[in-house]
């Protein structure tokens, strides 16, 4: 079987984006030579021209297409993000050439951000970004001040497209979905809770409080209401024990002291602790959370008792001991040296088996010590 090697083709028309709404004719050509996979197809896209989602930023994210804009002026011909021609090198600012206030969140952002971006220029964009075809027709909230009639829209890879456009490149690989099932689940109730909560190649893990505060969204929405615990548990990664708390907590937020979202959302709380006390009374919970607040210790959990000390090394005291005799030879020889320094040990009873005659001498010995 002769297998035709696809080659990955650009979309841009434009630098910063697309003119107008291709006819048949061009959009037959842009997905003909494509490499094809289940329901999605391989691409190369100019950064710029891909569109973020309006809600993108997960919380606690500072950095979005606004700020790159503001304090690195990105897309203009003064941008900080350039080559320099003297020495030939890539040039992106650190952190302290910005002269921002100090922020260690903020700080480790743009730290990050600036060395995919380094990363990116060197071995490209190892895990493509996940995008899809959208239109003014059927998808305004995309379009909000813009011209344009289509565009490709960013699903997954957000933090990797503002990488790509401080890197300078022409192109990203990106990763179309073209299947129109799988595309109209994924713009209805699951496309922002999939985006925000999916395993990227970025890694950096979402705490509790992003978890709840992306669920409560996303539960607390008009077209959500009919989630499963386990829709809700495939969707955020996390077991349907964890799924079936957080629904249960946002769902029936009047049941729970209102400290009880405080905490989850400013403490440094697990999801066990959410699972075990979403299911108390509501003074349980108000006693734990005032015990949360204060700093008091959990009076449930008892201190482990100090272990006794024993040698250099401490632990617990040794009640009995033991050693052993590998060759028959060698307990002969300490019987003996133990009937010649110790002549009540003598035994007359032993037999052949110079390891059984060994323990009797020993008990013997234990014998006399106790005397």
């Amino acid at each position: 079987m002769t297998i035709k090697k696809s080659k990955i083709i650009s979309k841009n028309f434009e630098k910063n984006g697309l003119s107008k709404k291709p006819n048949t004719v061009t959009r037959a050509g842009i997905t003909a030579e494509i490499k094809p996979t289940r329901g999605k197809q391989l691409v190369e896209h100019n950064p710029l021209s891909l569109i973020p989602d309006p809600s993108n930023p997960r919380p606690g994210d500072k950095i979005d297409d606004g700020w790159i804009k503001k304090y690195l002026m990105v897309g203009d011909e003064n941008s900080l993000c350039a080559l320099d021609e003297a020495t030939g090198e890539y040039v992106i600012p650190t952190f302290d050439e910005l002269d921002l206030d100090d922020s260690d969140d903020l700080r480790g952002e743009y730290e990050f951000l600036r060395d995919l971006a380094f990363s990116i220029r060197t071995d490209g964009l190892i895990e493509p970004i996940e995008i899809f075809l959208a239109d003014k027709n059927n998808d305004q909230e995309y379009f909000v001040g813009s011209d344009l009639e289509y565009g490709y829209v960013v699903l997954e890879g957000h933090k990797r497209r503002l990488a790509g456009i401080l890197s300078g490149v022409n192109t990203v690989t990106c990763i179309e979905i073209t299947d129109e099932t799988m595309l109209a689940r994924l713009k209805v109730k699951h496309r922002k809770l999939r985006r925000q909560l999916s395993e990227n190649n970025l890694r950096r893990n979402l705490t509790v409080s992003q978890n709840f505060k992306i669920v409560k969204e996303l539960l607390q929405s008009d077209d959500s209401e009919n989630i499963s615990v386990k829709e809700l548990s495939s969707i955020i990664g996390l077991n349907e024990y964890i799924a079936g708390a957080l629904k249960r907590l946002i769902l029936s937020e009047d049941k729970y002291p209102k400290q009880m979202f405080y905490v989850i959302e400013n403490k440094n709380v697990s999801f066990k602790w959410i699972r075990t006390w979403v299911g108390k009374s509501f003074s349980e919970i108000e006693d734990e959370l005032e015990r949360l607040i204060s700093g008091r210790p959990n009076p449930s959990i008892k201190e482990k008792a100090k272990a006794k000390s024993r040698g250099k090394k401490g632990g617990a005291i040794k009640k009995s001991a033991s050693f052993k005799v590998k060759e028959e030879i060698d307990s002969i020889k300490l019987m003996k040296f133990l009937f010649d320094r110790i002549p009540e040990l003598k035994e007359d009873t032993l037999d052949d088996r110079p390891f059984h005659n060994l323990e009797k001498v020993l008990s013997n010995l234990m014998s006399l010590a106790k005397v």
